[in-house]
């Protein structure tokens, strides 16, 4: 008699301790179950990052179903593409779906990002080709290239090295454009050279890597956006578009 009284106990503190559990949230909690889900499908279809963190508004039911009434999507560090990593990338989404084994889908979406000037710095320099003809006749190569972004404005100084062994500074100030949703411009409203009066050669040179062609060109990233604004902070930019959601379904997401 005693033992069954004390098994008794034991299953009762059992069901006790799971009940427990599930209310203190140590179950299986289904809203952070598809959230994580969806966390999973974002380093495919956007790029690495940081961290991402989903949120998902909608019923725990058609949570089950893999559908949700909206979805906010954050990325810490995002990896867009080689050496351009914004800061933060926030994307808002309606009208969810996200079913395992299939492509996340959604009726329409938003997304603002910011990028750093260091990193901008940092992309830019990779981007610089050694110094071809005709103006490797008067400059050997540019480096140390900084960037500056500020009120509306942005300003890019590099150091030129000329073939007569003087090192110059050169200066573009000017605003950004946005082109074809893909492509920022940097439009130049002043270029000078610090120090000495330059050779037009050089000023040609420096409108030729800067000025005659997009200063960032993300028409070949993964995910599908497209650009809509760009603004100019306290050292960063900042970016608005919309999510091209009809390419979403052709985006596997492994």
């Amino acid at each position: 008699m005693g033992n069954t009284v004390r098994a008794q106990k034991h299953i009762l503190l059992g069901f006790c301790l799971l009940v427990a559990l599930a209310i203190g949230g140590c179950g299986i909690n289904p809203r952070r179950l598809a959230e994580k889900r969806v966390e999973a499908q974002l380093p495919r279809l956007i790029g690495p990052a940081k961290r991402y963190r989903a949120t998902l508004l909608g019923r725990h039911e058609r949570m089950f179903q893999g559908k949700v009434k909206a979805a906010r999507l954050v990325g810490e560090g995002v990896e867009i593409q080689p050496g351009f990593t914004l800061r933060e990338l926030v994307i808002e989404l309606q009208e969810v779906e996200y079913r395992q084994g299939s492509p996340l889908k959604a009726k329409q979406g938003s997304f603002h990002a910011v990028l750093d000037d260091e990193v901008l710095q940092s992309y830019l320099s990779s981007l610089i080709p050694p110094v071809r003809s005709p103006w490797n006749l008067v400059v050997s190569r540019l480096d140390n290239l900084r960037v500056r972004s500020r009120a509306g404005e942005v300003r890019l100084s590099v150091d030129v090295h000329t073939r007569l062994g003087v090192k110059i500074t050169g200066e573009l100030s000017g605003a950004l454009r946005l082109k074809e949703g893909t492509q920022i411009w940097f439009e130049a409203s002043e270029v000078k050279v610090v120090g000495l009066s330059v050779p037009e050669k050089v000023r040609e040179l420096l409108s030729e890597m800067f000025l005659n062609r997009p200063l960032i060109d993300l028409s070949g990233i993964k995910a599908p956006v497209r650009i809509e604004r760009v603004a100019v902070g306290e050292r960063m930019l900042m970016f608005e578009g919309a999510v091209l959601v009809e390419k979403l379904a052709g985006l596997t997401p492994g």
